[in-house]
């Protein structure tokens, strides 16, 4: 029962930030680790947990689910192939060569974010676009946490989207992304179900909070926080991985 009461409010945490900036589920994952969930229990657990809180931040914003689909539907698309092929990896590959790329995919599409924007051709922004997204489906797949800082970062440096349409794309490409890769995962014996319950009751009021508070936020402070939790998040990435 304790173990419960802390993923439902761990999950209620990272359903209020990652509905309004993504990256949080950095926070929960750590934290079934020290529940005792091995790390790719852990991982799959934390997936299909925290997965609730995007849409129930599009449901509370001013933007509709079948707009963003249709707008996104290229970039969900690539999202999704490439977060299968991550859940596969997942599931069947030692992690250790993975592990150390990604806190520097993480850190670098952060960082994207401070870089001054520079005209570029369209068909050059499209392709960066995609590249960025189906980086992003992968790293879903295969780790997830920091999917929606990537995303916001690679849409961010090609568009002129205002912050709540941008965390409005963003929640909508995870969201999809994320529903792809949990199917896997649900059928793989990995997941800690009472744990799963729990972050995903505490995601989606967390997720509602969000996407409330996101719709009101201004572009620098959207752009901050997005930026402090992806470097947070990176952190914590190197220090796991490359620490010991």
């Amino acid at each position: 029962m304790i173990n419960f009461s802390i993923a439902l409010l761990a999950g209620l945490l990272v359903g209020t930030i990652n509905g309004m900036a993504g990256g949080a589920s950095i926070i929960s994952y750590p934290i079934l680790l020290a529940l005792g969930v091995p790390p790719v229990n852990a991982a799959v657990t934390n997936a299909l947990g925290v997965s609730s809180a995007n849409f129930f931040a599009i449901r509370s914003g001013p933007h509709t689910f079948r707009k963003l689909f249709y707008t996104f539907k290229t970039h969900i698309l690539l999202s999704v192939v490439f977060a299968i092929i991550g859940a596969f990896l997942l599931l069947t590959m030692p992690p250790k060569t993975f592990e150390k790329i990604v806190p520097f995919l993480l850190f670098g599409a952060t960082t994207m974010m401070l870089l001054p924007k520079k005209p570029r051709h369209p068909h050059q922004n499209k392709v960066a676009e995609r590249i960025g997204i189906g980086a992003s489906g992968l790293y879903c797949g295969y780790f997830g946490p920091g999917q929606g800082v990537m995303v916001v970062a690679t849409l961010a440096r090609n568009r002129e989207e205002d912050a709540p349409a941008l965390n409005a794309a963003k929640n909508m490409i995870v969201g999809v992304t994320s529903l792809a890769s949990n199917v896997i995962y649900i059928f793989s014996g990995r997941i800690y179900w009472s744990l799963a319950l729990a972050l995903l009751i505490g995601s989606s009021f967390g997720g509602t909070l969000g996407g409330k508070w996101a719709s009101r936020m201004s572009p620098i402070f959207y752009k901050t926080l997005v930026v402090i939790v992806g470097f947070g998040a990176s952190i914590w990435l190197f220090v796991r991985y490359f620490g010991s």
